[in-house]
């Protein structure tokens, strides 16, 4: 709680869970970091000690799974679901984000959630939390709905896809689609690795940070740091190790014995920031790892 800057809730109800949501979206850094530091990609109580104690962030399957417990620790019903990212509105073929939803105390247990079933999410009380993507909304969206949620990082939509899956929007624009059924955290650990080293892998071939702000967000591409707030955009690259330091520690919070450097496995080729990046929420598709 305290690495999220949060107070312990009273209740596990929908108003601790935005509390919460919000806490970790805004204190704890989507990134790849740890691919490019030649580090595992831990899930769980692993990851809760990355992010707790060694104060890091993550990718969707390291925070996702860590604020998973913290959930449950507090009482909510909590699963994790798998889906696929969208990249240039075409949907990815491999499992590559995992998401988490979420029921209150106070809502009985669905006789689905508690198999290896689909999971009800027609309730008023369940809700989609993610708190590891690039486009993640700031406050939990309720699966339920099929019309617009308002949220500060946008619009967001659930729509109906085939086969019962759900497809996630944010302002019009598809950012993954999540299979509603439960799994464990043992069913991404493939995706970790076809992330690591395919070729066509965004988080191989990229090396990012990402940390929304109360009016705006940081984001780190490479060397190319974009800054957001209240609509408007600077751009700098910093060009020293001394500055990339300080970009880490002022905007991200984080000290690294050693900075991150892109590393290719064979057969992957890096993609270079040349042009300058539009970042809105809608744009960033770096979800991750699962399956």
């Amino acid at each position: 709680m305290k690495r999220i800057g949060a107070e312990r809730p009273d209740r596990a109800d929908a108003a601790a869970l935005r509390y919460l949501q919000e806490r970790h979206v805004l204190s704890v850094p989507f990134d790849n970091l740890a691919f490019h530091l030649n580090e595992s990609v831990p899930h769980s109580v692993e990851a809760v000690e990355k992010i707790v104690y060694r104060r890091r962030g993550g990718s969707c399957f390291e925070n996702n799974t860590a604020f998973a417990l913290l959930l449950q620790e507090l009482g909510f019903h909590v699963a994790l679901v798998y889906g696929r990212n969208y990249r240039d509105q075409m949907l990815c073929e491999q499992i590559g984000h995992v998401a988490l939803w979420v029921q209150e105390q106070t809502s009985p247990l669905s006789e689905p959630a508690a198999g290896r079933q689909a999971l009800c999410w027609k309730s008023q009380e369940a809700w989609l939390v993610d708190v590891g993507h690039g486009s993640n909304s700031r406050t939990p969206l309720r699966f339920d709905l099929r019309t617009p949620q308002a949220d500060a990082h946008g619009s967001y939509l659930l729509s109906d896809a085939p086969e019962g899956d759900i497809d996630v929007l944010v302002n019009d624009s598809p950012i993954y689609r999540l299979e509603i059924r439960p799994r464990d955290a043992e069913f991404g650990i493939p995706s970790v690795w076809w992330h690591r080293t395919a070729p066509e892998s965004p988080f191989a071939t990229r090396l990012m940070c990402v940390l929304p702000r109360e009016r705006g967000r940081a984001t780190l591409f490479g060397n190319l740091l974009i800054l957001q707030e209240d609509g408007r955009t600077t751009k700098k690259r910093l060009n020293t190790e001394s500055d990339l330091r300080e970009a880490y520690l002022s905007c991200f919070g984080m000290e690294f014995d050693r900075l991150p450097s892109l590393q290719i496995s064979p057969g992957v080729e890096a993609k270079q920031v040349t042009q300058p990046i539009e970042v809105r929420v809608s744009r960033d598709r770096f979800g991750f790892p699962n399956d």
